[in-house]
């Protein structure tokens, strides 16, 4: 079967997280002092040597066969193609410990905060896009003058970037130029390096010679913008790529033409540029116009699954590549194992990547588990890659249906085979496609968004009405969409309406369903009881929208969250007030859509209006100690409430986990103040150091999720050191 693209995973992972942490006792008395951060879950795994794991990022190949690694982690391999040997080429594996000298020392002696791209130029330097130091660098092949700068056989240079992220330079020196952060890259036909500047939503170019490209005179060293506005948006195509939007672009390359080929990523697209006027791809283009050539904007971005969860015991349960984990909370048996605090034992899969069912969780092969919830009755994992909804037991008894054994996995949906069936009948004679993002109910009913049929799915845990209808144990029925992807129905009932990729699901404290409908830019409530909520009046089983008029884009606040604009890919929050909250990492806001009328995070707010709670809509690092509407984010990923009511966000880009209170107080060792923004673990620089020493003197790399144990203790997906790490509470 063909493996899921995973970067989905990422923003699907939250899914399982709100009906799992929403309930807790009060809030204990905050201690005093700084909290302590610590590795609960992962080990060392970077590094030169050939014995160390690697992390592959980017890769590209030499005319003679050699292989270029990039480890996101922090070096530059490269393999043989006549040996088979391996050396690294650049990189020390270290963290990247500012000020430090990063151009004219030796290659293999540099820090890299990232690999985040990886490209051989003509002269066959090698050109590296360092993501988080926001630099792209050479390292010279040979001895020479190459980008305007003498360069020495191995020796590692910077030839863009500053080492502070923005956007200036344009024209001048590369090295004076503003980037942030920085992915792909490439060389064209001329020599020259091409970057995708991703965070500025452009691609620029730095000049290998003096010349004219792409339609301009350029000077050797000098860094131009070739595409991209800077908003983050989609236009242009059939036009000057310089006049276009991009969203996010990531991969790039150039063809045989020496067209420009890129991922288009936030707008779900493959563009090209062309180089020349002639018919490429099956179209007439014009030189230095950008067209589409790929892709539509309904489709989900990739990435890595690393899912977490917590179960009624307070475990942690991890989606982890072909593995569910559980990091035990304390000692005891759990999922049939014994467990000792603090220790992370594997409960399904044996890291072979197909699907398996019925005998022991611990021999099962699974294939992309890519999201997680945890229940009463065992941990529910969907795995969109093998279409089927998973269920490890916790006890021996009859769930969903089936007689099961604790300790052993179950398919409680889907029979591997992708499409659309079988509703009202067993689920696991069930065709399911794409399904994404379980959560449970209170009467343990699981739902999940099944992607690509455009539907909302349950499978029942017991025989009776549930969402206005008899349900029978163990089958499957749709709660809401009718298989055509669109947006109307508003009103109706739930399983009459369209829906479009919907990305995940949520259930609030009154049991109605909230669902992220991911390509109508909308989010969308089935009532499972009548009465008025987020300010609407509604009825049983029908659905409403609460939030997007369904047009991508960041608009509206303080005003009806149904004619805003907005982004939603994952699964919303429901904080302990009823009000929905939701991470926008596109435009680098979290928002909320108001269940009642109140002061929520420092914010007045109405039911049934929408309100940013934090970041401005410029991607950025700022703000720390002043008001969370005033501070710039960088990705938001995922989005969890605390005990005591705090929104605690994951800022992906800038390494920090960062709180949001609602109410002035002390929380976490800081005196805080209500709708203020502040870090609670993480310096913003990539790397991973501090375990044992104060949280927001640590190091992080790409915390991907964020969530809270029962003790008020918070969980962060470290994904780019590939760990849980915790931040007492």
């Amino acid at each position: 079967m063909k493996r899921t693209d995973a970067r989905l995973s990422v923003l699907l992972a939250a899914a399982g997280l709100a009906s799992s942490l929403l309930a807790g006792a009060p809030a204990a008395a905050a201690a005093t002092g700084p909290r302590t951060i610590t590795t609960v879950a992962g080990g060392p795994g970077s590094g030169p040597a050939l014995t160390v794991a690697q992390d592959a990022g980017s890769v590209t190949v030499s005319g003679t066969g050699n292989v270029y690694v990039g480890d996101t982690r922090g070096v530059v391999r490269q393999f043989s193609g006549m040996s088979s040997s391996e050396k690294v080429i650049a990189g020390n594996a270290a963290p990247n410990l500012l000020p430090v000298p990063r151009s004219g020392i030796p290659a293999t002696t540099a820090a890299l905060d990232s690999v985040g791209g990886l490209a051989l130029d003509a002269a066959a330097n090698v050109v590296i896009s360092d993501g988080l130091d926001y630099l792209v660098r050479v390292v010279a092949s040979r001895t020479g003058t190459f980008y305007g700068q003498a360069m020495k056989a191995g020796d590692i240079y910077t030839i863009a970037g500053t080492g502070t992220f923005g956007y200036s330079g344009d024209g001048g020196p590369g090295t004076s130029a503003e980037l942030s952060g920085p992915g792909g890259v490439t060389a064209d036909r001329a020599g020259n390096a091409v970057v995708a500047d991703t965070g500025n939503s452009r691609l620029r170019v730095i000049a290998a010679s003096s010349g004219t490209f792409y339609g301009r005179a350029m000077t050797a060293g000098d860094i131009y913008t070739i595409a991209g506005t800077g908003k983050r948006d989609l236009s242009g195509d059939g036009g000057p790529a310089t006049s276009a939007d991009l969203r996010y672009p990531g991969g790039l390359t150039t063809d045989q033409a020496g067209n420009l080929v890129i991922a288009d990523t936030g707008n779900y697209r493959v563009r090209v540029i062309a180089a020349q006027s002639a018919t490429f791809y099956g179209r007439a283009m014009t030189a230095g116009d950008i067209y589409t050539i790929g892709g539509d904007r309904d489709q989900p971005a990739v990435g890595d699954p690393q899912g977490v969860a917590i179960d009624p015991a307070g475990n942690v349960v991890i989606a982890d590549g072909y593995l569910v984990r559980v990091l035990a909370v304390r000692s005891g048996r759990f999922y049939c194992h014994a467990m000792t605090s603090g220790g992370v034992y594997t409960v399904a899969g044996n890291g072979q990547a197909t699907s398996g069912s019925g005998g022991s969780a611990d021999a099962a092969e699974m294939e992309d588990p890519n999201g997680v919830a945890a229940s009463a009755r065992g941990a529910i994992i969907s795995e969109s890659g093998a279409a089927q909804i998973l269920a490890v037991a916790t006890a021996s008894g009859t769930f969903y249906g089936q007689a099961m054994r604790a300790g052993h996995i179950y398919t409680i949906a889907g029979d591997g085979i992708s499409g659309y069936s079988g509703d009202g009948g067993p689920a696991t004679a069930a065709e399911l496609y794409s399904p994404f993002g379980p959560a449970t109910d209170r009467a343990g009913n699981v739902l999940f968004a099944d992607g690509l049929s455009n539907r909302v799915r349950v499978v029942a845990n017991t025989s009776g009405t549930f969402y206005g209808r008899p349900f029978k144990a163990g089958d499957i029925y749709t709660i809401a969409g009718n298989g055509i992807s669109g947006d109307t129905g508003d009103g109706g009932p739930a399983i009459s309406a369209e829906l479009s990729y919907p990305a995940g699901v949520g259930v609030d404290a009154h049991g109605n369903v909230v669902i992220a409908d991911g390509s109508n830019y909308q989010i969308r409530v089935v009532a499972a009881t009548t009465g008025t909520f987020y300010g609407q009046a509604m009825k049983g089983g029908h659905i409403y929208t609460i939030a997007g008029n369904g047009t991508s884009g960041y608009s509206g606040d303080g005003g009806p969250a149904t004619s805003a604009e907005l982004q939603i890919r994952a699964a919303p929050t429901v904080d302990t007030a009823g009000n929905v909250v939701f991470a926008d990492a596109w435009d680098s806001v979290v928002r909320v859509v108001a269940a009642a009328s109140g002061t929520f995070y420092g914010v007045a707010m109405k039911a049934g209006y929408i309100y940013t709670v934090a970041g401005t809509g410029e991607f950025g690092l700022s703000g720390d100690g002043g008001l969370a509407t005033s501070a710039n984010l960088e990705s938001p990923r995922a989005t969890a409430v605390d005990r005591s009511g705090d929104l605690l966000i994951a800022d992906y880009d800038s390494n920090r986990i960062r709180l949001v209170p609602d109410h002035s107080g002390t929380f976490y060792g800081q005196a805080m103040k209500a709708g203020h923004i502040y870090t609670i673990a993480g310096t913003g620089q990539g790397g991973f150091l501090g375990d044992g020493g104060p949280a927001t003197s640590a190091q992080l790399l790409s915390p991907a999720d964020v969530a809270v144990d029962p003790a008020g203790d918070v969980l962060i997906a470290d994904l780019g050191n590939t760990r849980i790490r915790q931040v007492g509470g």
